[in-house]
């Protein structure tokens, strides 16, 4: 059996149990007897109690759930070891961070991740370019940030690009604002930066809301790095709570903005239906085809519904019904919105008011 990972034994540590993330990650450190150890986290929000009230780990041999103070343990065991999961409350309400000892490729940290995406109370927040080049941004003020490996996904036809940059004497790799700018240049969204600051500290980001240290200042990382996943989160689900339609009561739809004119030919619409389809636990029934796309989206986890609406190439509108939680209208316009790219999921645009004048047909 495997060792469990620095982090993953000052989190199990039953006499000397951390009360925050630093204190975590001086304790982790102190078990690796280095300066430095890997730290994973993922940032969550919940639509109601604690993430792991709902998580189900599925394939392991044993689970222990330890409460200290505000922080919750699971200590997890299958046939390749054990390994501890530990969520840490923000100072967002319903904002979480997971953290581990296990690299993001690791497969038990990747069956975490696969547990978050079945809960249908916890989700997850995709960042967008800004979230990235904010992160970048505020690293910079402690040196250089030069992109170690960088993967993205091409809108056209789905397909990975994946590129790294070894170091050159007297030469910077490309910043992480060159590398935006690049990937947007030929029609790609940005999955991962794996990033270096004046080759002092190494880490990792991943539009899925999550970050892996690899060295350097903790401070630096949870003041810089976790900060603005968690503020992502946070604006994320504030966007997407209290939704659901209301009696006599305006219907408040959120816009996915997608960066090209993607959705101009029923082809590129039925892509749009396909898609859909193929979220787990989501039916789909559709009611208008051509000139404009509407069809219905139901997640069968909680019941959720939501009319999705395309009368624009480049925005999909999805109008919460009755029952429309938080979680479940993250995970189908967040899922839209990563597999085609989206450049934000906000609120729409205002309603310009249409006068008579704009009516009244023109005359002669």
């Amino acid at each position: 059996m495997a060792e469990l990972a620095a982090l993953d034994a000052a989190m199990s540590s039953q006499n000397d149990r951390p009360e925050g993330l630093s204190e975590l990650y001086a304790q982790a450190c102190a078990v690796s007897g280095s300066r430095n150890t890997v730290a994973t986290f993922e940032t969550v929000f919940t639509s109601e109690g604690h993430p792991f009230d709902s998580i189900r780990p599925r394939g392991v041999a044993s689970v222990e759930r330890v409460e200290s103070g505000p922080n919750v343990f699971l200590h997890l065991r299958d046939h390749e070891g054990q390994w501890v999961v530990g969520a840490f409350p923000t100072q967002f309400p319903g904002v979480f961070e997971l953290a581990s000892g296990l690299p993001a490729t690791h497969r038990q940290w990747r069956n975490v991740s696969n547990w978050v995406a079945a809960s249908s109370t916890v989700s997850r927040c995709y960042l967008d370019h800004d979230d990235f080049s904010a992160i970048g941004d505020r690293l910079s003020e402690f040196g250089d940030v030069e992109v170690v490996r960088m993967s993205a996904r091409k809108l056209e036809d789905g397909s990975a690009v994946n590129r790294s940059f070894k170091q050159r004497e007297n030469r910077l790799r490309p910043s992480h604002l060159d590398l935006i700018e690049e990937t947007e240049d030929f029609g790609a969204s940005v999955r991962t930066l794996e990033l270096m600051v004046s080759s002092t500290m190494h880490v990792h980001v991943r539009r899925l809301a999550g970050a892996t240290l690899y060295s350097g200042d903790f401070g630096v990382f949870a003041d810089q790095v976790l900060t603005r996943l968690e503020e992502a989160t946070a604006r994320r689900k504030g966007l997407l709570s209290g939704r659901a339609r209301r009696p006599q009561q305006t219907v408040r739809p959120v816009s996915v903005f997608l960066p090209l004119e993607m959705l101009n030919t029923p082809a590129e619409t039925g892509e749009l239906l396909t898609i859909t389809k193929s979220l787990p636990d989501v039916s789909v029934a559709v009611f208008h085809r051509n000139p404009y796309l509407h069809f219905a989206a139901t997640d069968e986890r909680d019941g959720s519904n939501f009319d999705v609406m395309v009368t624009r190439p480049d925005r999909i509108d999805l109008y919460p019904g009755y029952r429309a939680s938080a979680t479940a209208l993250a995970r189908v316009a967040q899922y839209l919105g990563e597999r085609l790219g989206a450049v934000a999921i906000a609120d729409p645009p205002p309603v310009e008011p249409v006068s008579l004048d704009d009516l009244r047909a023109p005359v002669g």
